[in-house]
């Protein structure tokens, strides 16, 4: 009970710290709309550079990675960690792409997963960085990139995570990620398809 109460807990935490999209925040500060309106339709790094410059994109990314280096951090400090940051993990993710605040629309996930898996699942976060890079390379299509390389992370990922518990975990996040980037299957890389982090 106390396991499942603690877990509760960390989810409903690492949710909340998620949902504070940064695109969304700083371009309504910067300009006084909503970024979603704009752009790609998306309140991740990628859309705030389209919208605000190079320099927002990059800091809007640095702060959504940091919401999962974060929570990850904190959580792995903890006793029983490996449940618990697994949730603490998917939850950062989850906040971060269907905030409440914002009607459940928000980024696409890149940048927290990212944080939170450099943390806790680094050879994951390799893997589907290297697969990134490549599939770049040989089709030049962001999302179709984005979605090999996060299906070469959840295939390899019994492999490279030591726990079933864990890989569940790392399934869920790059399931969602790939739910996001989901337009790359149907079309190039347009509005509709293009998201952020």
């Amino acid at each position: 009970m106390q396991t499942a109460i603690t877990a509760f807990v960390v989810a409903v935490f690492s949710y909340v710290v998620g949902s504070a999209v940064a695109g969304y925040y700083l371009t309504y500060w910067r300009t006084g709309r909503d970024v979603r309106d704009m752009g790609s339709g998306s309140a991740g790094a990628r859309n705030a550079a389209r919208v605000l410059g190079p320099r927002y994109g990059v800091l809007v990314f640095s702060l959504d990675f940091a919401k999962g280096l974060i929570v990850a951090l904190t959580i792995t400090a903890m006793p029983g960690n490996e449940l618990y940051t697994g949730v603490a993990a998917t939850a950062v993710v989850m906040g971060h792409v269907w905030p409440a605040q914002l009607r459940f629309d928000g980024g696409r996930g890149v940048a927290p997963a990212a944080g939170a898996l450099l943390v806790w699942q680094p050879a994951v976060l390799a893997v589907v960085a290297l697969a990134y890079l490549v599939s770049r390379i040989l089709i030049q299509k962001i999302e179709k990139s984005a979605l090999i390389a996060f299906g070469s992370g959840i295939l390899l990922s019994p492999m490279l995570v030591n726990s079933a518990r864990a890989t569940a975990f790392c399934v869920a996040i790059l399931a969602i990620l790939s739910w996001t980037h989901r337009h790359g299957l149907f079309q190039g890389d347009g509005r509709s398809g293009q998201g952020g982090t």
